[in-house]
């Protein structure tokens, strides 16, 4: 019985066929490692904000009243996606300016998802901002019984922005900006937190 020889090209050939797929079925799973290891993946995903614990806190667990002193309903804010800010007093100093400022400019960079967002302002126990504001449509005022941010069973901070879903879901916290240029350097983190919220919901 005589062996039959393989000609050199053929097994040139088939060793580089076997190569190929061997690179095909392993570059995914190294490509994954790789990505793992170097913080892709993390960095995709990373909130600007702080995640807060489920169950999260919802809108129905607080008490706050609207300028007519008449309570808030959700039914009135179903639908849109809220930036919710808790001044520290009644009186709007100039840290309370400066984040409602914040928010403001933030908001109008947008674009076409501006029109998904509304502000929340809820200050401790009385509303004396009406006459500050420009734009009712994008910016609500209401008011708590001296601690809005303590609601049945969950409590949230004082002097922090909060994202809220469309389903009334306050699930994201923001420490407030100290200073100009602080709120010029987190206004991207922000915006993209919501457009990613927005875009991953598809509401």
């Amino acid at each position: 019985m005589s062996q039959q020889t393989v000609d050199p090209k053929v097994r040139s050939q088939n060793r580089k066929v076997v190569s190929a797929l061997v690179l095909v079925f392993a570059a995914p799973v190294i490509l994954a490692y790789v990505a793992m290891h170097m913080g892709w993946f993390h960095m995709a995903t990373k909130n600007n904000g702080t995640l807060l614990q489920t169950p999260y806190p919802h809108f129905d667990q607080f008490e706050w009243f609207g300028v007519d002193d008449e309570p808030l309903h959700f039914r009135d804010f179903e639908t849109q996606w809220w930036w919710v800010y808790f001044p520290e007093q009644n009186t709007c100093d100039e840290a309370c300016e400066l984040n409602i400022h914040w928010l403001t400019q933030t908001h109008a960079t947008l674009g076409k998802e501006s029109d998904k967002l509304t502000r929340l302002i809820v200050f401790p126990d009385d509303i004396i901002y009406e006459d500050q504001v420009q734009d009712s449509e994008q910016l609500r005022l209401a008011r708590g019984n001296g601690q809005p941010t303590i609601g049945d069973g969950a409590q949230l901070e004082a002097g922090n922005v909060y994202l809220m879903d469309v389903h009334g879901n306050i699930f994201m916290r923001y420490e407030p900006v100290a200073n100009e240029q602080e709120a010029i350097m987190r206004s991207k983190g922000l915006r993209d937190d919501v457009r990613r919220a927005i875009k991953t919901t598809g509401l």
